[in-house]
């Protein structure tokens, strides 16, 4: 009896032993290129989530808001869409500029491309329905309509992060939340 018991042991603890031999290695450095590459996308990326904390805000309070507040709210989604329009220009070119070696990279950096003309549609129509909105008088309006225009530009926006996450993926460049530290070499 003691030795089946030894024997399950074993066993449980034998399942893990391959993995006690693997080598975390830290992440290559970027070069120039890339870097810059990553640091446009991610400055662009900034800017849109102050798009999608003007939207929260607004769909938080938009049945409680008095129509002045709610005006307020619209001025400042028409403004953080009107910022992030005007970055789109520089990211896309960022992007152009970007070396794609390999037919995958080449088709992700198409794809980013037609990303960024598609969000930059939705950003235009965003700035557009909010300027509408944020006129005097239009507190009603934004109580009715404002979160159907707020969750169509999140949607947009979602849609532009999947592809962003497939081109970094495709040229090699990770990027981790803030304040998260590299992990120690193991072994």
């Amino acid at each position: 009896m003691r030795r089946w018991y030894l024997v399950v042991i074993v066993m449980a603890f034998a399942q893990n032993l391959p993995a006690q031999g693997t080598v975390v290695r830290p992440e290559p450095v970027l070069d120039a290129g890339r870097a810059t590459l990553r640091d446009a996308l991610l400055q662009f990326r900034d800017s849109l989530s102050s798009i999608d904390a003007a939207a929260s805000r607004l769909q938080r309070d938009y049945r409680l808001a008095s129509p002045a507040s709610l005006l307020s709210r619209a001025r400042v989604m028409r403004e953080a869409c009107a910022r992030s329009v005007r970055g789109v220009p520089a990211t896309r070119k960022a992007v152009l500029a970007a070396a794609a070696p390999g037919e995958l990279r080449r088709r992700r950096r198409g794809e980013m491309v037609g990303a960024l003309d598609q969000l930059q549609k939705a950003l235009a129509l965003c700035e557009s329905d909010f300027a509408t909105m944020s006129r005097p008088g239009e507190g009603e309006r934004v109580r009715g309509y404002g979160n159907d225009r707020a969750g169509r530009v999140q949607a947009a926006m979602r849609r532009y992060e999947q592809v962003v996450a497939t081109f970094f993926s495709a040229m090699k460049i990770k990027v981790s939340p803030l304040g998260v530290q590299p992990r120690p070499l193991a072994g």
